[in-house]
């Protein structure tokens, strides 16, 4: 070590020593700056960053060695071996890419093979230079130093690459370090492995001191030049990489549409805040879903529907605060998190959001009133991991659609033994579908003109082995959830229509048909079959089908509609006045009946708004030469409100609750006999 340093000290320039000592780190870290971008190349662009900094890197390693050559005093004339000298810079860029490609290859245990490959270019390229530097004078090596020189260049090259391949700022320093001493220590310790004896020449001979400063100088300028260049083309690819990478994230994690923060985003804030200590230990987790925002969809179609979700999405946005987050999950369900102190933050917060939906929607074409149905889990109290507090707050948000209420619901323990209740009735009711464990009730329809039956309308009823007679209010909703409603429906249909041909009378039947039921392809043909193999006549057989039902696929459900009327089966229009968009449907197809909700009737007999709203359905359906049939009649007086309003039938607990004997003729003309012959005043002031 100590001739190396005296060879230093005594025998160079130190100003061009500076110079080279200047051009290696420089050149050193550029090269780091390059090789990070062959790591992260793939397909050509990787072949291109491999070449740019296999000449990178050569040219930085030929001039650190030529520099400090021209500031190598002999003492003796010197010259240059032109050829000679370029050839060791092609040595130093050939055999410097093959190690580059080691280095970063995947299998990161390679990386020190790499850079031992460099190692050796740069001793080839070091040697090869020493070559063509002819000096007047006898040249002696002393291979121990020779040899030194080599295995430090080996080893301090495979420690720069392997340090390269650690992640850390630290660790990226150090490798550009090292490769700088890779340089250093070859070229110094290989130039204290020469020993020159001199001859009696002419100084004029030789290079002059001068010249060589020069030629440093150039060397210098045009290698910064050309490593600077590289370099920075490093750092502008990796900056475009990295504002490319910034964008794809941010579209990775926010919705298209509302610019919100996606479910993937909140996943990962709500899994980052349950890891954070922050002295903030109250977080709640909140799942929203739009009520009424369906029939917008439905009504004036998806683009009015995005519409809607744009603007509730800014207005959400716009009264966050920090520690607040809100986001779309899909669909028309968000999500939000809040992290707070005291109770009051998460109220406050509750209330900013419930207030979002209290105003009204106004748009060019339509306006809306859109609510929501919150729900709430609070961590730690409700859970301590995502899926469980996500799971909690869903349940609290259907309790809160259950419950139809404006205010946001808290999660609480009852809510999984109902969801374990519900999964337990959806096993048991795939088998009682499977089974046929249902039965068939009736409910008499009676024509007002003539006080006698005009038919009747089949209801379901499932016949639970424990639990008894279960609503269909309790498991249609579920059968169409869990995907059975379409064999339940077909089951309801058969079994109609064989039941009813065997009674004794012809009274016609009318049987419900469900959105899902209504878009089976199926449907035409169950009915053709179950008429013809059961007898009964189509005339006989009325389907009833909600708006909602049309609107589901409404080219589709048109389709089966007319061939079901060409086939001469009825078809009424259920629960009428209750959607958005009746009159809509009213003028799409011809119906044979209109249903008029329970709901139009209840408040008749002291509602003058009731009873005009009554008269307006009448009106229209005796316009459109549809006679309209009044549900949910249960007082006498309803009764003769409906007869005087031009109602042309009735259904109701008033003449017949469902049951699975059919009601007598008899009853039925009398009771409507004695409704409609009473004294009773009833005001019909509208």
């Amino acid at each position: 070590m100590m001739e190396v340093a005296t060879c230093l000290a005594q025998e160079h320039d130190l100003r061009l020593v500076a110079v080279a000592v200047l051009v290696c780190v420089i050149g050193s870290a550029a090269t780091m700056q390059l090789f990070a971008r062959i790591v992260s190349a793939k397909g050509e662009g990787r072949a291109g960053w491999i070449a740019l900094a296999s000449v990178g890197t050569g040219t930085m390693v030929w001039c650190t060695h030529f520099v400090a050559m021209m500031a190598f005093r002999t003492g003796v004339p010197v010259r240059l071996d032109i050829t000679l000298t370029l050839v060791s810079l092609g040595i130093a860029i050939l055999f410097t890419a093959p190690g580059l490609t080691i280095a970063a290859s995947r299998r990161r245990g390679l990386a020190p093979v790499g850079g031992a490959v460099i190692g050796l270019a740069i001793s080839a390229m070091h040697y090869t230079g020493m070559a063509a530097y002819r000096m007047d004078g006898i040249v002696e090596w002393r291979w121990g130093y020779v040899i030194a020189s080599v295995i430090l260049s080996v080893l301090l090259g495979a420690l720069a690459f392997k340090a390269a391949r650690t992640r850390g700022l630290p660790a990226r320093i150090a490798a550009g370090l090292l490769l700088g001493l890779a340089v250093a220590t070859l070229h110094f310790t290989g130039m204290a492995a020469m020993v020159v004896r001199t001859l009696s020449l002419h100084p004029e001979q030789g290079l002059s001191h001068t010249t060589m400063t020069a030629l440093a100088a150039a060397t210098t300028f045009a290698a910064l030049l050309f490593v600077g260049c590289a370099a920075i083309s490093a750092l502008i690819d990796g900056q475009t990489q990295s504002d490319s990478y910034g964008r794809l994230r941010r579209m990775a994690l926010h919705d298209g549409l509302t610019d919100l923060p996606n479910r993937l985003c909140f996943g990962e804030d709500l899994a980052s805040r349950l890891a954070r200590k922050d002295g903030t230990p109250l977080m709640a987790v909140v799942i929203l879903d739009l009520s009424r925002f369906k029939a917008v969809n439905d009504t004036y179609g998806h683009q009015a529907g995005d519409q809607v979700l744009v603007v509730l999405a800014s207005r959400m946005q716009e009264i966050l605060r920090p520690g607040e987050c809100i986001a779309r999950l899909g669909g028309d369900e968000f999500g939000g998190l809040i992290s707070y102190g005291h109770p009051d933050e998460l109220t406050d917060f509750l209330d900013r959001l419930t207030g979002v939906f209290a105003e009204r929607l106004t748009f060019e074409r339509f306006s809306a009133s859109i609510g929501a149905n919150i729900g709430i889990a609070l961590a730690p109290h409700d859970g301590v991991d995502a899926d469980t507090l996500l799971a909690r707050a869903d349940l609290a948000m259907y309790r809160a659609k259950g419950e139809r209420s404006k205010r946001p619901c808290f999660y609480d323990p009852s809510m999984d033994e109902a969801v374990r209740g519900r999964r337990e009735l959806a096993n048991e009711l795939r088998d009682a579908v499977a089974n046929e464990e249902f039965e068939l009730h009736y409910q008499v329809q009676a024509s007002i003109g003539s006080g006698e039956i005009s038919g009747y309308e089949v209801l379901v009823r499932w016949r639970h082995p424990t639990k008894g007679l279960i609503s269909p209010a309790a498991f249609i909703p579920l059968a169409e959830e869990i995907g059975e409603i379409i064999p339940l429906s077909r089951w309801i249909i058969r079994q109609a229509c064989f039941e009813a041909a065997l009674w004794p009378n012809r009274h016609p039947i009318a049987v419900n048909l469900s959105p899902l039921h209504l878009s089976d392809p199926e449907l035409v043909e169950t009915v053709r079959q179950t008429l013809a193999v059961s007898g009964l006549a189509p005339e006989r057989l009325t389907l009833e089908l909600t708006e909602s039902a049309i609107i589901h696929d409404r080219h589709y459900a048109l389709d089966h509609l007319r061939e079901l009327k060409a086939m001469g089966c009825g078809l009424a229009l259920d629960d009428f006045g209750v959607g958005y968009s009746s009159l809509d449907v009213l003028r799409s197809f011809s119906f044979d009946r209109i249903k008029l909700d329970k709901s139009f009737v209840t408040g008749i007999a002291d509602d003058t708004q009731a009873r005009a709203l009554l008269r307006s359905v009448v009106a229209l359906g005796t316009t459109l030469d549809i006679p309209v049939l009044a549900e949910g009649i249960e007082e006498p007086v309803q009764l003769r409100i409906a007869a005087r309003e031009g109602c042309s039938a009735i259904q109701g607990y008033l003449i017949g609750k469902p049951a699975r004997e059919l009601v007598s003729a008899a009853r039925v003309s009398t009771v409507m006999r004695q409704a409609l012959g009473s004294e009773v005043e009833v005001s019909l002031v509208a």
